[in-house]
Parts: C-alpha cells; sequence; structure tokens
C-alpha cells in the first residue's frame, strides 16, 4: 500500500517537474523559429481558421513546424518514462561515494605501519598475567584431549565386552 502511494507521489512529482522543464524549453524554442506559441488559444483558432480555407502547407518551414508539435509530445513522454525509471538513490549518493573514495586513497597512500600502544583493548595486562592465562588455555585444551581419549577408551571396551 504504501509503496504505491510512494510511487505514485513520484510519478506526480516527476511529471510536475518535467512538464513544466519541457514545456518552458519547447515553447521559448518554437516561438524563436516559427513564431508560434502551442499553448494559445488564439494561435490554435488561426491554425483552424487556416485548415478550414482549405489551406495547404507549401514550405519545408510549415512540415518542420508540424513534425515539431510531434515529436514535442513524443519526446516528453520518452523523457518522463526515463526520469521515472531512474536511480535517484545512487544519483543523490553520488558525492559522497566520490568523497569516501577520496579518504580511503588519501590514507591508502600513506606508509604502512603499526602503532602497538593504540591495539589495547580493554585493561592492561602484566605480562606475567598473559603468561598464566596461556598456561591455563593449555590446560583446558589438554584436559579436553584427555576427556576424549578417555571416552574413546571407555567405549572400545563396551564394544569388547559385548563382543565376548
Amino acid at each position: 500500500m504504501f509503496q504505491r502511494i510512494g510511487k505514485l507521489i513520484k510519478f506526480i512529482l516527476i511529471c510536475t517537474l518535467w512538464s513544466a522543464f519541457w514545456l518552458t524549453l519547447t515553447r521559448q524554442i518554437v516561438l524563436a523559429v516559427w513564431n508560434f506559441d502551442y499553448v494559445s488559444k488564439g494561435q490554435w483558432q488561426f491554425v483552424g481558421e487556416f485548415w478550414r480555407k482549405n489551406g495547404t502547407i507549401q514550405s519545408f518551414s510549415d512540415y518542420m513546424l508540424f513534425l515539431t508539435l510531434f515529436l514535442i509530445v513524443l519526446l516528453w513522454y520518452k523523457g518522463l518514462k526515463r526520469l521515472y525509471q531512474a536511480d535517484y538513490a545512487k544519483f543523490f549518493l553520488t558525492p559522497f561515494e566520490y568523497f569516501s573514495k577520496k579518504q580511503i586513497e588519501k590514507y591508502e597512500n600513506e606508509s604502512k605501519h603499526v602503532v602497538i600502544k593504540n591495539l589495547v583493548v580493554g585493561e592492561k595486562k602484566t605480562l606475567d598475567e598473559v603468561i598464566d592465562e596461556k598456561i591455563k588455555e593449555e590446560n583446558a585444551a589438554q584436559s579436553l584431549k584427555e576427556a576424549d581419549n578417555l571416552r574413546q577408551t571407555l567405549s572400545q571396551k563396551i564394544i569388547e565386552r559385548k563382543g565376548k
């Protein structure tokens, strides 16, 4: 439901902005080249009168005007379709990606060195405490190995007694 509403809002927003831009641009071009305002009702009434009086298209410029009027609608639709399908999240995140890549390149070019004092996490331990922890870990691992050996020995003895 919310996706449909979001898509409708996106469509209305893009359609409004694109139509305003396209209408302004093409109107100025057609006015400059042919002195024809296709938004004006009076201009279209003039064309209607021309056709009712059996007017004919005589020059190349007249053909180009009608072709342009047709293409204005076609290109408006194509542009609207392309703008609606565009990935705006990627477009708006492009500057952030650019600057993050710059930061990565900046730090990649620095010398590779490690500062040991910055690697300490948590409480500081003395060398004796670290050694004691390692010994405890090894003893725990050794006791697990002994427990596994004991289990294997017991299972072998049980299998041998069942076989008798």
